[in-house]
């Protein structure tokens, strides 16, 4: 081709046919619904950078709703199975695989969802958390501590002896026993049914999964004493993702990690604080604030959880004092 302005010309259109070629079109299961806060604030608007910088080579959709799979329990299947690409995961749903997030759901340790995202990531950076290893993590969370909301007043702790109190995890169960509630397990899409039939008479959760999943229409008092985290996490294939050109793993690992632990820390904080101040104005409502005394009392309750925990394995204890070691630093630079 002897004309350098045909070759070049040429060549330019070879590169785009090309670059279109290699754009990979992957697929985000969110099992939660579209309006849900964590898909509006935080999975979509990751998705939409990641394109951005991945120089056209990415084109990552979102599918909330359940709209690849409702299960929440078998998001990872779906990454497994080639259904899904990326998946929104909560660990808990699949019991026996990651043995090390129980320290997430100890009572009063973690004091908030930004603390507790940032701890979470990196102990899963530092390799201290098992069962991770078979994906490519691009953002590992925690809830703001749960609290409590059922269908009947419940004003101080013993008001919850003898009720039915959906729990999930091993830990968050123990708790809801140590404070003689009787634990029931079920996914959250299931409880707004559970608890209108009176199968069960509430459940624990943090605000905002209290009022997406239209548990606030079936719960009228909301108890706010602590108990421990559950863990989420933005779970990727990890066989897609090495298969990647380098400018798509690049915007990747560009937006994985602390950017999203604080934005998704800051999005819980923030909403949870605007659903409280609305349910505090209903006079149809009851939210209970617990005082110091009561506050005192129910960490002296909940503290048996703790210590029966440590007790259990070697790595429990060291595990511990790791999670209060990055939670201190945390406390330390705000």
């Amino acid at each position: 081709m002897r004309n350098p302005l045909i070759a070049a010309s040429v060549i330019g259109i070879l590169s785009v046919i090309s670059g279109a070629r290699a754009q990979e079109k992957l697929k985000f299961a969110v099992f939660t619904p579209e309006a849900e806060m964590t898909h509006q604030v935080v999975m979509k608007p990751w998705a939409e950078r990641v394109n951005k910088d991945s120089n056209g080579t990415l084109d990552i959709q979102t599918f909330p709703s359940g709209a690849l799979g409702r299960n929440p329990a078998l998001q990872t299947k779906m990454l497994q199975d080639g259904v899904a690409d990326i998946a929104w995961v909560i660990p808990s749903y699949t019991p026996g695989v990651y043995l090390d997030d129980d320290v997430f759901e100890l009572p009063n340790i973690i004091q908030d969802s930004v603390e507790g995202s940032l701890a979470a990531w990196h102990l899963l950076q530092q390799g201290k958390l098992r069962g991770y290893d078979q994906y490519y993590m691009i953002g590992l969370f925690t809830t703001s501590p749960y609290t409590f909301h059922t269908n009947f007043p419940v004003r101080k702790a013993e008001d919850l002896k003898g009720k039915k109190i959906r729990a999930v995890g091993s830990i968050s169960t123990e708790s809801v026993k140590a404070l003689g509630a009787v634990p029931e397990g079920m996914p959250f899409p299931q409880l707004p049914e559970a608890i209108s039939r009176g199968v069960i008479d509430g459940t624990t959760g943090h605000p905002i999964s209290i009022y997406d999943f239209g548990v606030s229409r079936v719960t009228n008092s909301h108890f706010l004493g602590r108990i421990g985290t559950v863990t989420l996490g933005i779970f990727m294939n990890k066989a897609k993702f090495d298969s990647l050109p380098p400018a798509a793993k690049a915007a990747i690992e560009k937006h994985r990690g602390e950017e999203l632990s604080r934005a998704f820390g800051k999005m819980s904080e923030n909403r949870n604080d605007e659903l409280i101040a609305e349910w505090q104005k209903d006079p149809k409502r009851i939210v209970t604030v617990l005082t110091k005394e009561q506050t005192a009392d129910w960490d002296k309750t909940l503290a048996p959880v703790v210590t029966q925990w440590e007790a259990k394995d070697p790595r429990n204890q060291a595990l511990l004092a790791e999670l209060q070691q990055d939670l201190a630093a945390s406390r330390a630079g705000k």
